[in-house]
């Protein structure tokens, strides 16, 4: 049975990848992606997100904050998708600043993401860089139990 639910998910293109991890349904990969990691990965009832930071399609990285804030979040929200889940599944995200001033410009644009008395635990701390030279990255955690047969 768990093979035919694999060859079910490889077929239809739910796991995607190039790597020795693609018999493994655990592991979610963007079509054409060539970033060594996975954006996310299912473990027992958790998805774990990859840190995402706000970059353009073309790979550029916004100036403003609420930009790059929208797009980490969104980012977050497209992996999550990933593993079938979504932002209510999140229950705990990691938020890297390059500047801790910008807390709360990026704050603004966060909560935008979740649904009133719903947010998810969190930490935010600074950082002397963040890849591609971005303002803002974010990991998170989600809960989202398993369908399990009787």
């Amino acid at each position: 049975m768990r093979r035919l639910v694999l060859m079910a998910l490889l077929l239809t293109g739910a796991i995607i990848s190039t790597d020795v991890g693609a018999q493994d349904p655990r592991f979610f990969t963007r079509p054409g992606s060539t970033v060594p990691f996975s954006p996310a990965v299912r473990a027992g009832d958790y998805i774990f997100l990859a840190g995402q930071i706000g970059v353009e399609d073309d790979g550029k990285v916004p100036p403003a904050m609420a930009d790059q804030a929208r797009l980490a979040m969104e980012h977050v929200r497209d992996a999550l998708a990933l593993a079938g889940g979504t932002m209510d599944d999140i229950v705990k995200c990691t938020v890297m600043l390059d500047d801790m001033s910008r807390w709360g410009e990026f704050n603004k644009t966060y909560a935008t993401f979740f649904k009133p008395g719903r947010m998810p635990a969190r930490s935010a701390f600074g950082t002397r860089g963040l890849a591609f030279g971005a303002g803002v990255e974010v990991e998170c955690l989600a809960y989202k139990p398993l369908k399990r047969g009787r």
